[in-house]
């Protein structure tokens, strides 16, 4: 296999290995991290969480991009606008990179990793919400957002009060830039939408008027 290869393999199983990356990443921060710094083991522990929070959204069962499409956008056809490249470049730049990039540069100073528990947290939040939205008790990620986002994320920033990192559960600029994130991904996803209307893209699929 030549690059290309991987790049193409790795395009289409990415959430199978990012599960088995979050297996490793767990014990590792566990032996190697938390003896040493508290506080980045919890800044980084929201990286493998996300990993298993992915795993759900698009492996077991996955098909959370379909959901989206079919519930949220109410098309038809439902490979579009959450397709297989906005799913790829989105969750690999964002969770694989941004979160652990984030996370090793609060090494240096922790400010710049505090923002993450609050978006693993709100990134829970939003699936109960499609839930709501929807009226339908299931979407690929909600389990993992109840049993794993929301109480991890709000154990970690417990933890960051209580050592002095965070003064405020709520009022600091932490939280705020962690929903901006959140929501910086439904509103690209709109983007695409309203552009895929506009061009008569979804139109023509799914024989919209």
């Amino acid at each position: 296999m030549n690059i290309i290869d991987y790049y193409k393999w790795l395009k289409k199983e990415w959430a199978k290995v990012g599960f088995i990356v979050s297996l490793f990443l767990f014990p590792i921060l566990i032996i190697a991290v938390r003896p040493h710094d508290y506080i980045l083991f919890i800044l980084l522990l929201q990286t493998p969480i996300y990993m298993l929070h992915e795993t759900e959204e698009f492996v077991f069962p996955g098909g959370f991009g379909t959901y989206f499409n079919h519930y949220i956008f109410r098309l038809p056809d439902t490979s579009n606008p959450i397709d297989e490249n906005f799913v790829f470049y989105v969750n690999i730049g964002l969770v694989w990179l941004a979160l652990p990039a984030f996370g090793l540069l609060s090494s240096i100073d922790y400010i710049y990793g505090l923002w993450i528990p609050y978006f693993v947290i709100i990134a829970g939040i939003f699936h109960i919400g499609i839930a709501m939205k929807t009226h339908r008790f299931y979407n690929p990620g909600l389990i993992v957002s109840l049993l794993l986002n929301i109480p991890v994320g709000s154990w970690s920033v417990y933890q960051l009060i209580e050592a002095g990192v965070l003064n405020s559960y709520l009022f600091n600029i932490h939280l705020l830039i962690g929903l901006l994130v959140n929501l910086s991904l439904p509103v690209m996803g709109y983007i695409l939408y309203k552009k895929g209307l506009k061009d008569n893209k979804y139109k023509e699929m799914n024989n919209l008027p």
